[in-house]
């Protein structure tokens, strides 16, 4: 996996930045727009409830993947706006990698999060999401995911 920007073309970068913005502008309240990418998640990998300490039968759920959704989307809306500046965010992202490494994260996650990710847009964005802009945002997501794996691989070896 690369730090590098690989396939991050002018139009790429603006492709993203286009999509975060009509994301991020859809509802007022962020945390919901989080809620089909967990769906997602818990659907495809069941196991990672336990991350979250999520019950189903608890009326309030959805409370802590919510607090998760805000700092997750707060994480991307920063990359995002330092999309142009890689080598000042790589740092911060490989260092959310390594807390992720503590917190019981299997590194196979990430891939499937990506699609729960590219999932939730799509649910927001409907047909406005168009391929390009799908795979111009997965682009930058393996970007992100690479730079989290690399944070708990380089943990991982020091156990």
């Amino acid at each position: 996996m690369s730090d590098g920007f690989l396939g991050m073309t002018d139009d790429t970068k603006s492709s993203i930045k286009k999509t975060w913005a009509n994301f991020s502008e859809k509802q007022e309240d962020m945390y919901e727009l989080g809620i089909p990418m967990f769906e997602k998640l818990f659907e495809l990998k069941p196991e990672t409830k336990k991350l979250f300490h999520f019950d189903e039968t608890n009326p309030e759920r959805w409370a802590k993947v919510k607090a998760h959704v805000k700092l997750l989307f707060d994480t991307m809306g920063f990359s995002i706006s330092m999309i142009d500046d890689q080598a000042a965010v790589t740092p911060i992202i490989v260092d959310l990698g390594t807390r992720h490494f503590y917190y019981g994260v299997n590194q196979n996650f990430y891939l499937v999060f990506g699609e729960c990710l590219v999932h939730a847009i799509t649910v927001a964005l409907g047909d406005s999401f168009t391929e390009e802009d799908k795979t111009a945002f997965m682009t930058f997501y393996h970007w992100i995911g690479g730079c989290i794996v690399k944070g708990m691989s380089i943990e991982s070896y020091k156990k």
